[in-house]
């Protein structure tokens, strides 16, 4: 009995590093886009809970965005200093200038694709994000929201106006 004991012990003791442990972080992008923004939306929320920590130029949520959004927001950025005034000016993943985000739920939609649901105050947000396999994992490449004359798109606000 002794030696199937020390055999199980000794066989989790080799498989343990092997073993995804819920809690472990996983690096920027890997699992399904649902998880992508899941773990962009904890980084926003912060230690605190109050959705004041994140922003898209924060590296740790830049990770999780793909090559051409990252170059498109810079692009975008350097218009902005040009003109010097704001393009983005709101936080798409929050939909807002200031952030409230609570009863906030995400899932899949798609293969490629996910949403989060939540509220700030009474106001129901839905948040769509476009996802893409860019070096192997799933990276967000477009977000949307908003509805009727609110409706948003990220990549149409950044691009750059057709001269």
């Amino acid at each position: 009995m002794r030696a199937l004991t020390r055999a199980f012990l000794s066989a989790i003791a080799i498989a343990a590093p092997f073993v995804a442990h819920p809690f472990v972080a996983h690096a920027a992008g890997d699992g399904a886009p649902a998880d992508v923004v899941t773990a962009i939306y904890q980084i926003y929320a912060g230690p605190k809970g109050d959705y004041q920590s994140g922003n898209l130029d924060d590296k740790r949520v830049a990770a999780y965005l793909s090559k051409s959004l990252r170059a498109a927001l810079k692009a975008m950025d350097a218009r902005s200093k040009k003109l010097n005034e704001p393009i983005l000016d709101f936080d798409p993943v929050t939909d807002s200038q200031d952030p409230q985000v609570e009863k906030l739920s995400i899932a899949g939609e798609g293969d490629a694709a996910a949403v989060a649901t939540f509220y700030s105050g009474d106001v129901k947000h839905e948040v769509r994000y476009t996802l893409v396999r860019d070096g192997g994992a799933w990276k967000v490449d477009d977000i949307s929201g908003g509805a009727g004359d609110d409706k948003w798109d990220l990549r149409d606000i950044i691009k750059p106006p057709k001269t």
